[in-house]
């Protein structure tokens, strides 16, 4: 798991010390992106917009349940 505080490390010595958390946030969610063998990000995998529907009304049945 180090590898990964490593990487975080990493991340912030490289932005500037202005940063903001958005910056942070960014920055990791960049390096947890799936990538190609190349080191090129993947793209995103479209989802059917019926499917977000139905995992949505999934999502907001089982909070109401809560």
């Amino acid at each position: 798991m180090s590898d990964v505080k490593d990487q975080v490390r990493a991340l912030l010595d490289r932005l500037p010390d202005d940063c903001t958390f958005a910056d942070v946030q960014r920055g990791i969610a960049v390096m947890m992106w799936p990538k190609r063998e190349d080191g090129s990000l993947e793209p995103p995998k479209r989802v059917d917009p019926e499917e977000v529907k139905r995992r949505l009304r999934e999502w907001m049945k089982s909070e109401g349940e809560k």
